[in-house]
C-alpha cells in the first residue's frame, strides 16, 4: 500500500528539484548571453546544459567544453566576460594565414614528443597559441628566404635546415637533422615516446641555432627538478656547477643547450647559438640571469632577442606577415 505522506514527500522534493533546475538555468541565462561570433558575425547562443553540467569547471581542454559554439566552426572559451574569450578555430590550419598552412598538419604529426601529439594539436587551434604564432612566424621568414634574420649580422653559410618542434619543415637535410636529434635525445636517456622538441632549429653548413620562444608566458623555471641530472653531465658547458644549475630552475633552457651543443657535435658543424625569444618584459631579465650559468665561447654561444628585433632584421617582410605581427600583442615593438 502507498503511503499518501511518502507520496507527498517525494512530489514535493521533485518539484523541488525541477525548481532548483529552473533557476540554475535562468542564473546560467543571465551569467552567459548570446555573443557575436568573431569571425562570421553570427549570433552564438550558450549551450545552457552543457554549463549546467560543467558547474564551476569553466576551463576548456578542448572543443568539446566550450558553451558557445558557432555554426561556421569556431568556437569560445568560457570566460563570463566576452572580451576576454579565447576563440578556438575547428583545425589548426584555420589558426595561421593561409599562406602558410601547407605542411603544418604533416609537421604537427611528425612532432618529436610523440606522447604529446593529440595535446598539441588541440592547443594549436586556440588563438593564443604560442606554437601557431611560432609556425607562421618562422615559416613565412623561411618561405621569404630570411630566416638568417635570427642571427643578424650573421651571415651562416649554405641553404638552412627548418625545424619545429624536432619536424622537418624545409631544407634537403631536415630528415636526416631530425633523425640526428633523435639520436642526440636518446642518448641523453630521454624516453622514446617523450623525446625533446626544441621549438626552432635552424641549421647552416657552419652553425646550428635553436630558439626557445615565448609568446605570452615567461621562461619556465623548475628548481632542483628532476629531470635536471639528464642534462648536467658536461661541466664544461656551464661556468658554475651542477648544483648551482638546477638550483636556479631554467630546465628548458638547459635542455636545449646541452641538446643543442649535442646537435652540432654530431652534424659536426663548428658553431652553435641558443636563442631565447620572447617580450623583452618577459624574458629579459632571465636570459641575464641563465646567460652567467654558461661556459660561453666564440663558438658556444647564447642571447636573447625579442620578436620585433627578428622581424625587423628581416624588413621588408612580406605584407601579409607585417599584417599578422601588427595584429598580435608582443609580436611588433617599433610602432
Amino acid at each position: 500500500m502507498i503511503c499518501p505522506v511518502e507520496t507527498a514527500i517525494g512530489t514535493c522534493a521533485a518539484n523541488t528539484r525541477s525548481r532548483r533546475g529552473s533557476v540554475m538555468t535562468e542564473t546560467l541565462r543571465t551569467q552567459f548571453e548570446p555573443m557575436r561570433c568573431r569571425a562570421c558575425q553570427r549570433s552564438i547562443k550558450p549551450n545552457t546544459s552543457l554549463a549546467a553540467s560543467l558547474g564551476k569547471r569553466l576551463t576548456v581542454a578542448s572543443r568539446d567544453d566550450c558553451i558557445y559554439r558557432c555554426e561556421c566552426g569556431v568556437s569560445y572559451s568560457n570566460a563570463r566576460n566576452e572580451d576576454d574569450r579565447v576563440m578556438i578555430t575547428a583545425s589548426p590550419e584555420l589558426n595561421v594565414p593561409k599562406q602558410v598552412r601547407a605542411g603544418l598538419v604533416e609537421a604537427l604529426g611528425q612532432a618529436l614528443n610523440r606522447g604529446n601529439r593529440r595535446k598539441k594539436l588541440i592547443k594549436f587551434c586556440f588563438e593564443t597559441s604560442e606554437d601557431a604564432v611560432t609556425w607562421t612566424v618562422f615559416r613565412g621568414l623561411g618561405l621569404q628566404g630570411r630566416l638568417d634574420s635570427l642571427v643578424a649580422p650573421q651571415r651562416p653559410l649554405g641553404e638552412p635546415v627548418l625545424l619545429l618542434w624536432g619536424a622537418p619543415v624545409s631544407g634537403a637535410r631536415g630528415p636526416e637533422t631530425a633523425s640526428a636529434l633523435a639520436g642526440v635525445c636518446r642518448s641523453l636517456g630521454e624516453v622514446s615516446s617523450a623525446l625533446s622538441e626544441p621549438d626552432v632549429i635552424v641549421v647552416w653548413q657552419d652553425l646550428v641555432v635553436f630558439v626557445e620562444a615565448k609568446f605570452q608566458s615567461s621562461n619556465e623555471r623548475r628548481p632542483n627538478y628532476r629531470g635536471f641530472s639528464r642534462y648536467l653531465d658536461r661541466p664544461d658547458l656551464f661556468a658554475v656547477s651542477p648544483e648551482e644549475v638546477a638550483a636556479d630552475g631554467y630546465y628548458e633552457l638547459t635542455r636545449n643547450w646541452r641538446i643543442g651543443t649535442a646537435l652540432a657535435e654530431s652534424l659536426q658543424i663548428p658553431g652553435f647559438l641558443l636563442v631565447n625569444l620572447g617580450p623583452p618584459d618577459k624574458i629579459e631579465v632571465d636570459a641575464d640571469i641563465f646567460m652567467t650559468l654558461l661556459a660561453r665561447s666564440p663558438l658556444r654561444e647564447f642571447a636573447s632577442c625579442s620578436w620585433s628585433d627578428v622581424l625587423e632584421a628581416a624588413q621588408p617582410i612580406e605584407p601579409w606577415l607585417d599584417r599578422y605581427a601588427s595584429e598580435r600583442h608582443r609580436l611588433l615593438y617599433w610602432r
